[in-house]
């Protein structure tokens, strides 16, 4: 088993991460990605090239700031990690199926952009986690992207990356919409969550659009009765439901083929 591609996802998957990590903290805080350089939160020490190697700085500098000392969070060899060994799920079942052959420079494109945005999904699902919204400039972008790949010769054609935007983003809008209706609430679902799966919509159809929706209701369902249950929920507390349509993305990319398959042939 060749073990050398893997590993090289894996590190790429780090290098990815620790740039996540500079997202999910300045982006909620509207800051620039580029401008200054990573800093210590608690005493803004610029940190020097040797402190910023993905997980390697954090087993080296024992978990603290060189500087002050403070407690770094394990937020960020985490990310590092997710990010890590999602790359290498993505390599083994994704890239390297797709690759096989002599893929053209449109399927290389189409390959190159849904990858992107199942990595983008980990630090946009932190994000709404910890600040319950899902910026645009996550979602925005892969909506015209899905667009544009979508007159590439591939699976989605430009009616069905439309129609999936359509039905992504259509059911979410209008099941928010019947919740602000019946439970009086402001914002039952929010708009960033309905642009989310427009994005996931237009770039892989309608059909996987549907299973992500069914599989993130029922996963959060889940989640949400199991945190009231234990308590750790009040009931009046909104759960994000960005990180179940992640998840469920993630799921549905892998096996909606596979299934979808056994589906038809049990159809006969």
């Amino acid at each position: 088993m060749d073990l050398f591609t893997p590993c090289v996802a894996f590190v790429l998957g780090l290098v990815f991460g620790s740039f996540f990590n500079v997202l999910i903290y300045r982006l909620p805080l509207d800051r620039s990605i580029i401008r200054p350089g990573s800093r210590c939160p608690e005493c803004n020490h610029a940190i020097r090239p040797w402190e910023n190697i993905p997980l390697i700085s954090f087993m080296l500098l024992g978990g603290k700031c060189s500087n002050c000392k403070h407690a770094i969070s394990l937020q960020y060899p985490l990310v590092e990690l997710l990010t890590g060994f999602a790359a290498v799920i993505l390599w083994i079942f994704v890239l390297a199926p797709g690759l096989s052959g002599s893929p053209s420079f449109f399927r290389l494109t189409i390959l190159a952009v849904q990858s992107i945005v199942l990595l983008v999904l980990i630090p946009l699902s932190i994000i709404d986690i910890k600040h319950y919204i899902i910026p645009d400039v996550f979602t925005l972008p892969g909506i015209a992207a899905a667009v544009v790949i979508s007159f590439f010769p591939g699976k989605v054609t430009p009616f069905e990356c439309v129609l999936g935007i359509a039905v992504g983003g259509g059911s979410l809008f209008l099941a928010g919409f019947m919740g602000k209706l019946l439970f009086k609430k402001d914002e039952a679902m929010g708009g960033g969550d309905v642009r989310l799966m427009a994005m996931i919509g237009g770039l892989w159809g309608w059909k996987l659009s549907i299973a992500v929706i069914v599989l993130a209701s029922f996963l959060g369902s889940i989640v949400g009765i199991g945190l009231l249950a234990f308590g750790l929920l009040a009931k009046d507390h909104k759960l994000p439901f960005g990180p179940f349509l992640a998840l469920a993305a993630w799921a549905a990319v892998l096996t909606f083929d596979k299934l979808f398959g056994l589906y038809r042939a049990w159809l006969g």
